[in-house]
């Protein structure tokens, strides 16, 4: 694959992140450049790509894990949110808990005075 071939050729534009396969259905392999112009430059590509045949996956494996670890630290921001509110949750729980034990508590102690009478 030459140097100046668009890193998403065979992708389409909502994928993003390491690709797992080409559009043709072959799982996809990364490679190292040897060209000039990216000497050992890792690239993901579908083993029956060519630079003739621009229909099969290609793209530079740098480029995708930039991709990645923005995804990634958008799903932790995600999850760091989720957690706030499960522990706002869990409390707003442990309140109803602790009022459940008091009433049941309260009941006992009531049913304890309508015996004695």
């Amino acid at each position: 694959f030459a140097g100046g071939v668009s890193s998403r050729r065979g992708r389409r534009a909502r994928e993003r992140g390491f690709p797992t396969f080409c559009r043709c259905g072959e799982e996809a392999v990364i490679k190292t450049s040897g060209t000039a112009k990216n000497p050992g430059r890792l690239f993901h590509c579908c083993p029956y790509g060519s630079e003739e045949d621009k229909s099969h996956l290609f793209s530079w494996t740098d480029e995708c894990m930039v991709e990645e670890i923005y995804d990634l630290k958008e799903m932790v921001t995600h999850l760091k949110g989720d957690i706030a509110d499960l522990r706002g949750e869990i409390g707003g729980l442990q309140k109803d808990i602790e009022r459940g034990k008091m009433l049941i508590e309260s009941q006992m102690n009531m049913r304890g005075c309508c015996v004695v009478l």
